[in-house]
């Protein structure tokens, strides 16, 4: 039986960034409109079920009132879990989504919220579309074609090795043990406490570690791109100690903000090279959100590695099963 999960994140897209700098704002009543339309684009690949994450204000629910099985479409429920209003109800629901044999996954939501969904399971391939600030990770793409990839992806229509690649994350490790981890970037803040989740003062920020910097994002990894970038499939990460020296740079770090930044060195890291981090008390922001607080007694660093989530190829998928026929009707012959 085929089937394709929903974690739809409510909270996401609404942090302090809308007052600090010119972030959209994408509200419930738009997000419930495009989980409906990738509920819409699922259905219509034939898949049998789809499951989604409950949430607290009722997004999926709302969706899929009045779209399920009318004998041609997919069933449709909502998975059956206690909701915590927080980020771990994308881990628990990414985890029970692996239980039920769940073949694909569509999350709505930007980097925070992929990060905790991936928490609960890298093995299953995602479909990440954006809503967030300052994204990375998902993509802005048409939710009704985001629902067809994934329904195809789940029945298994298309060859996944060439359609699903294995992404990048960064681990971080405090006394000899790994305790969290990060898709985009790892941020070391002259903090010891989190306060506002959302990183914006760049007077706190004293070291950058990404999987990726591409001068065309948006955020702190993006100053890293400005110098030397780093794409989702090359295999290093890169490292920033940020500072005054003898590099000075522009990037859009905030949407709608540029600012110049000084660096007192960067460079690319290998896969499984570990950054001591020599700052301490500090407290970590981990794709944007301020999570983890290091200890002066603790020792911990980050490292990167190529086992983070399977993520699929929108347009790839899209393109492979045109090629194979998958789209066109067959016309009845009386």
């Amino acid at each position: 039986m085929s089937k394709v999960g929903i974690i739809a994140n409510p909270a996401s897209g609404k942090d302090i960034r809308r007052l600090v700098a010119y972030a959209s704002l994408m509200n419930n009543r738009d997000k419930t409109d495009l989980v409906r339309r990738i509920i819409l684009g699922i259905q219509s690949t034939g898949v049998d079920e789809i499951v989604i994450m409950p949430d607290y204000y009722g997004l999926g629910s709302m969706a899929a009132s009045g779209l399920g099985r009318d004998g041609t479409g997919s069933r449709v429920s909502i998975l059956d879990m206690k909701v915590s209003g927080t980020q771990e109800d994308s881990t628990r629901a990414m985890a029970l989504m692996k239980e039920l044999g769940v073949g694909c996954v569509v999350t709505v939501g930007g980097d925070g919220t992929n990060r905790a969904v991936v928490k609960g399971d890298r093995s299953i391939p995602m479909v990440p579309l954006s809503t967030g600030t300052n994204n990375v990770f998902p993509v802005m793409v048409e939710a009704t074609t985001a629902g067809i990839a994934a329904g195809i992806v789940a029945r298994g229509i298309v060859d996944m090795t060439k359609v699903v690649s294995v992404n990048k994350r960064l681990i971080i490790t405090r006394n000899g043990r790994e305790c969290d981890m990060a898709l985009v970037d790892v941020v070391v803040l002259e903090q010891a406490f989190v306060g506002a989740r959302a990183v914006w003062k760049l007077d706190e920020v004293r070291q950058v570690i990404c999987t990726r910097a591409e001068p065309e994002s948006i955020g702190l990894s993006a100053i890293g791109g400005s110098v030397c970038p780093v794409g989702p499939d090359d295999d290093c990460g890169l490292y920033l100690e940020l500072g005054e020296g003898n590099i000075r740079c522009r990037a859009a770090v905030l949407p709608g903000v540029i600012k110049e930044v000084g660096i007192r060195e960067y460079r690319k890291l290998k896969f499984g090279e570990e950054v001591s981090l020599t700052l301490k008390p500090c407290l970590l922001a981990l794709d944007g959100e301020r999570e983890l607080v290091v200890g002066g007694d603790d020792e911990a660093g980050v490292r990167v590695e190529r086992d983070g989530p399977r993520v699929v190829d929108i347009n790839r998928v899209v393109r492979e099963a045109a090629a194979q026929g998958f789209f066109t009707v067959q016309e009845r012959v009386a």
